[in-house]
């Protein structure tokens, strides 16, 4: 299953940058989520910058049939792997991530581009579950707790921009 978002800030990329790779900030979309428990590590790999996310969250409609693999909640771990920006300030990270205790995975990209006065955010990413009979259930699931997940980040991110944060 693909999953693509953007969105445009008012902001430089090394801004934009600078907010995405700031724990508070990441923290701060978790308390909006409401995440039942969540970890952010943000720190040096070699020439690049990750940030490793982990999250728990209550799924409210769970099929039946797929609860016996992930229960009620639904455990997340997501890292991105920043690389050097580009001179125009561009920069692109692999995003990789998995719900925990089941065969599904999550990879793709991120990238932020300068775009006339402000800085596009995109994400393109796919999810695939290795589960027979409930895998594109299971896909579904996460994908719509890492939609949720980014709706909740941009709107933080206008907030945290426009300094009503």
């Amino acid at each position: 299953m693909d999953l693509s978002l953007a969105t445009s800030y008012d902001a430089s990329p090394e801004e934009v940058f600078a907010m995405i790779t700031d724990v508070t900030f990441q923290e701060q979309v978790f308390q909006r989520l409401q995440a039942q428990s969540y970890d952010v590590v943000v720190g040096d790999e070699g020439d690049d910058l990750a940030v490793q996310l982990h999250w728990q969250t209550q799924v409210s409609d769970v099929p039946v049939v797929a609860r016996r693999f992930v229960g009620n909640t639904l455990e997340l771990e997501q890292s991105k792997v920043w690389h050097r920006p580009d001179v125009d300030g561009a920069r692109l990270a692999e995003v990789g991530g998995a719900l925990a205790g089941v065969p599904v995975k999550l990879t793709g990209t991120t990238r932020i581009v300068p775009e006339g006065r402000g800085t596009t955010q995109a994400f393109d990413l796919h999810v695939i579950a290795s589960v027979p009979v409930v895998g594109t259930r299971l896909e579904l699931l996460v994908a719509e707790a890492v939609r949720v997940r980014l709706e909740k980040k941009f709107e933080v991110a206008w907030s945290w921009l426009s300094g009503s944060l």
